[in-house]
């Protein structure tokens, strides 16, 4: 289901029983976004706060409890994570069943300040960025799920990955062979707690807010069981993008990886072979991202731009061409 349609049945059946749950009237919400999520504004009692409500797939109401236990337990360790804020029933996540499907509803304090632009992110910023996430993987080091039968799930349960084969068109064959050999790889890779945990799994510069110099992190929806290597990876696989290296790709990303390792070993240690397999995980962030094209358009309706993208996307992984093999 596209998401226009999810947003219209949002408007029509859930809104107003989300924001009743939430302490607000639907003509109160202000719309802010839709893609895994919709995500509104409101207020409580003056306090400016932020409703979630949630329609994707393999995110039912125990995986969203674990979700925010987690969040709660980093922000209470002094973590630089938003804070999940109970319904006025109490709850940190409420559930409004309709006949297409369930709704989950969960509500966060609204960071201040502005997100982050390509030119916030300086020499002395990416420091501040590691060691944020070096801090989530020390403590996440330390965490029991509060709930025994609440857990977020293992990478490998992954709605994408589960059912990779049903978002990848049966005709994609190499792709899909390159999928399954690159996920053989990494199920045989070791897990200890020095290396697999929780981790929040998409830290790109879009998901946090900048504030008189420090970062807030948000949107934990993907968080999972992983190795830590898999958040470092993201980021610098968004990092290759940005246009403070436009002139000079690989001098710019080495830098980057400096100064963001600088950081993060200011809380958290990182061995040396791990960092050695950075491929492994940024062909997985790759994977992944065809594999969300494949989900989200409406393939019977691609647009120019649409295709061509994942032409492209397509082209890099037949062909080995790994745009990020400059970080090695």
């Amino acid at each position: 289901m596209d998401n226009d349609r999810i947003l219209e049945i949002c408007n029509k059946e859930v809104l107003a029983s989300a924001a009743e749950l939430c302490g607000t009237i639907k003509e109160d919400v202000k719309f802010l976004d839709i893609s895994e999520n919709i995500v509104y504004e409101y207020q409580r009692n003056g306090l400016p706060l932020i409703m979630r409500i949630s329609h994707r797939r393999g995110r039912d109401e125990k995986q969203i409890q674990a979700e925010l236990d987690w969040t709660k337990y980093l922000h209470e360790h002094g973590a630089p994570v938003h804070l999940p804020v109970p319904s006025i029933q109490g709850n940190l996540v409420e559930t409004v069943k309709v006949k297409h499907q369930n709704f989950q509803v969960v509500s966060f304090t609204k960071l201040q300040g502005k997100n982050l632009e390509d030119e916030d992110i300086t020499d002395e910023f990416i420091p501040k960025w590691g060691q944020a996430v070096g801090k989530l993987h020390a403590l996440t080091k330390g965490y029991q799920p509060i709930h025994p039968d609440c857990r977020r799930y293992e990478w490998c349960e992954e709605d994408d990955i589960v059912n990779l084969d049903q978002y990848i068109p049966a005709q994609e064959k190499l792709v899909r062979s390159k999928f399954s050999i690159l996920i053989d790889k990494l199920r045989n890779l070791p897990k200890d707690r020095d290396s697999y945990g929780l981790i929040h799994s998409d830290i790109h510069y879009g998901n946090f807010m900048l504030n008189d110099g420090k970062i807030s992190i948000f949107d934990f929806d993907d968080s999972m069981y992983c190795w830590f290597m898999l958040d470092i990876a993201t980021i610098w696989y968004w990092a290759l993008y940005l246009p403070q290296g436009d002139d000079d790709r690989k001098g710019y990303i080495n830098k980057f990886k400096k100064l963001f390792l600088e950081g993060y070993r200011r809380e958290n240690e990182i061995e040396e072979r791990w960092l050695d397999k950075i491929s492994l995980f940024l062909q997985y962030q790759e994977m992944l991202l065809f594999t969300y094209m494949y989900r989200i358009y409406d393939l019977d309706k691609l647009t120019e731009n649409q295709q061509e993208l994942i032409n492209k996307y397509k082209n890099r992984i037949e062909n080995d061409i790994l745009f990020f093999g400059m970080m090695e």
